[in-house]
């Protein structure tokens, strides 16, 4: 076997595996170690959208999003197809499309067969005589092997023709140049194995990619944060006692210097997505005992803002705070070493983050203790940054994403499986035209307009520059036609010669000992009616 033909051979049985392995990739059952399922919708619970008959074809997934159609298997009923509807813990909770109640079990994800990746309309009918999905891929196959085999068959019984036919054809027939045929055409057998191998992997390829939309919607989060940083500053009666001359965040303030602090709280709202936001905001602080006690001094009055940040501020008396105080210990008779005091912005903010509406609140709090001597921050908080409270938020929205096929390790995009389908089932009828019109143009000899209407020469022909060399011990045969020449090259593999010069035009075929001839009409003794299938030496 030639080099050329080897190879051929060898690409047309690596489709047919790479056919077979796409076949066993995309519709494999469990039970052959793949991944895709099969059930035969057997109700309306899903309707209008899958209807009793129907083929779903099911393949397990990573990550399994509320909204998806998925196969569970329940204990007692079996294989059960309805769209997942939410959480419950670590349990996905379904309900049928066309069912007013929520599925009374709730598997988990072991139980998960897999989601719907294609619907086929009314071929689960067809399909039930076959009862389990095994027989149909087995099917498949011994198709699949079947070409495999009548491609190797056809190759095989090609190699031994041409085996035998070397073993008569004479190495002058090699000298000639051997027969020059189109090496698509030489080894149509293993072209046609390729392109049905090909044609096979894409319109399986195609089929599923077709029968999958380009995209889905699935639940997203969209996070978002607020954020505040809290200040506050005391003037003293005598600023010598602090570095800056006042009492800022963090120092304790002395009632004997200050009887005023002012406070001050930055909010800022961000995301990463566009985000408008609008909203009212105010400022209190909050005295309290640990029995329970609480009075409100509002520090900043009910302010609305529009956009993503504001700053309040306000001025807490602590002779007012006082007073308070006293008239509690007076009326009430208790008395407290110390009493808490909590600055707290208050505030209602909502808006679109990503485009999505959101409604939110943000309280935080800034805890400091109050005392005969001094006010002061609480050394006790749980915050580990109190100056700096931050709470994070998330808006839940349907994001679009495009949906994959997955092939091995490679996740194929449905839209590039679409246009890889339709692109390579171009190419093969592209080069099935093309084998189309090679095999025309073989039938066809290159010379036929020039031997005269009805003579054709069926076989490969080569022009000669002035005359053919015949050598002196090689007997030259005529023959009666160009039809018995070319059955002879044909017959030893040779190629036809064609000599042509003013008044001569003749064909000849050349084996080791025997050259023979036909000349075309002119040539001849015009006046002769025997044929010419004389011999004579040359």
């Amino acid at each position: 076997m030639k080099p050329r033909r080897r190879l051929t051979a060898s690409l047309s049985s690596a489709l047919v595996f790479v056919a077979v392995l796409t076949a066993w990739v995309l519709f494999a059952p469990p039970q052959l170690g793949g991944q895709t399922s099969y059930v035969i919708i057997n109700g309306n619970s899903m309707e209008p959208g899958m209807h009793r008959g129907d083929l779903a074809i099911v393949r397990e997934a990573d990550r399994y999003e509320t909204g998806d159609v998925v196969t569970y298997q329940h204990p007692q009923i079996g294989p059960v197809i309805h769209r997942i509807i939410g959480r419950d813990g670590a349990r996905y909770v379904f309900q049928g499309d066309h069912n007013d109640f929520i599925d009374p079990y709730h598997p988990a994800q072991d139980e998960l067969i897999g989601e719907l990746w294609v619907h086929v309309p009314g071929f689960g009918s067809w399909l039930a005589r076959f009862r389990h999905p095994v027989y149909m891929f087995g099917l498949l196959f011994v198709a699949f092997i079947g070409l495999g085999g009548a491609a190797a068959k056809k190759q095989a019984g090609k190699t031994g023709r041409a085996g035998r036919l070397a073993n008569h054809a004479p190495t002058g027939a090699e000298n000639t140049g051997g027969q020059p045929m189109n090496q698509m055409l030489r080894n149509w057998q293993d072209t046609v194995s390729v392109l049905a191998a090909a044609g096979v992997a894409l319109i399986g390829l195609g089929w599923v990619a077709f029968n999958r939309p380009t995209h889905h919607d699935v639940p997203a989060n969209i996070p978002y944060s607020q954020s505040g940083t809290f200040a506050y500053s005391a003037v003293p009666a005598d600023g010598r006692v602090y570095d800056t001359g006042l009492a800022t965040s963090g120092e304790p303030v002395y009632r004997r210097l200050s009887d005023q602090v002012a406070f001050r709280f930055e909010y800022l709202l961000g995301s990463q997505k566009t985000l408008s936001a609008a909203g009212s905001y105010r400022m209190v602080a909050e005295l309290g005992d640990q029995n329970g006690w609480r009075r409100t001094m509002e520090l900043t009055p009910e302010t609305a803002f529009e956009g993503k940040k504001f700053t309040a501020e306000g001025t807490l008396d602590l002779a007012e705070a006082q007073t308070l105080i006293s008239i509690l210990e007076e009326q009430s008779g208790v008395k407290n070493e110390k009493y808490s005091v909590t600055i707290r912005p208050e505030v209602t903010v909502g808006g679109a983050v990503g485009g999505t509406p959101f409604d939110d609140t943000f309280k935080p709090e800034l805890a400091m203790d109050l005392d005969k001597l001094q006010l002061k921050m609480d050394p006790r908080s749980d915050e580990k940054d109190p100056l700096n409270p931050r709470l994070d938020g998330m808006v839940n929205t349907l994001e679009t994403k495009s949906m994959t096929i997955k092939l091995l390790m490679i996740s194929l995009p449905v839209s590039a499986a679409r246009a890889i389908s339709v692109a390579g089932l171009g190419l093969l009828l592209a080069a099935a035209g093309l084998l189309t019109v090679a095999a025309v143009n073989q039938g066809r000899s290159p010379s036929e307009s020039s031997l005269g209407p009805g003579r054709k020469l069926r076989t490969p022909l080569v022009n000669v520059r002035g005359s053919v060399p015949t050598p002196g011990s090689t007997r030259v045969i005529d023959v009666a036609s160009l039809d018995d020449l070319g059955r002879i090259a044909a017959r030893l593999g040779a190629v036809v010669l064609q000599e042509a010069r003013p008044g001569y035009h003749a064909f000849f075929v050349n084996d080791l000992e025997v050259t023979y001839r036909f000349e075309a009409e002119g040539t001849a003794d015009e006046h002769s009616t025997e044929p010419k299938i004389t011999r004579r030496v040359a």
